[in-house]
């Protein structure tokens, strides 16, 4: 029986993603900490999600290009949570630097994962 342990903690960070970008529970009185605090959040989120995709792929479920797969999933799904804010929310606003600051997290985490793979534990499947 395979594990499925990174997936799950795929899922449960994509949940989060939504909870977040959709019921919005800072928004009420919530000052920010910092300027920018949104775009580094979705930087860190993005980020996370995909290293966890990346992870899924390579050792539970088998894909020949793992990285590539996840990074690309990750962008997707980033692309469709402003699509989404935009179209069918009337507090939150889908943004073009919101889905420039996610894909900036991914190709981060990309980069680390190839320039560092032992510290990710990853081996590449082609």
């Amino acid at each position: 029986m395979k594990n499925y342990f990174w997936f799950v903690c795929s899922l449960v960070w994509a949940g989060l993603i939504v909870f977040l970008s959709f019921f919005n529970p800072t928004s009420e009185g919530g000052e920010l900490w910092f300027e920018n605090q949104d775009k580094i959040g979705h930087f860190v989120f993005y980020a996370v999600l995909s290293m966890l995709l990346i992870k899924s792929f390579s050792k539970e479920i088998s894909i020949q290009k793992p990285m590539n797969t996840g990074a690309l999933i990750s962008l997707v799904f980033g692309v469709l949570i402003e699509l989404g804010q935009h179209f069918f929310t009337d507090d939150r606003v889908g943004d073009l630097i919101d889905v420039l600051a996610n894909g900036s997290g991914i190709l981060l985490m990309v980069v680390l994962i190839k320039t560092f793979p032992k510290y990710f534990r990853y081996k590449s499947m082609v």
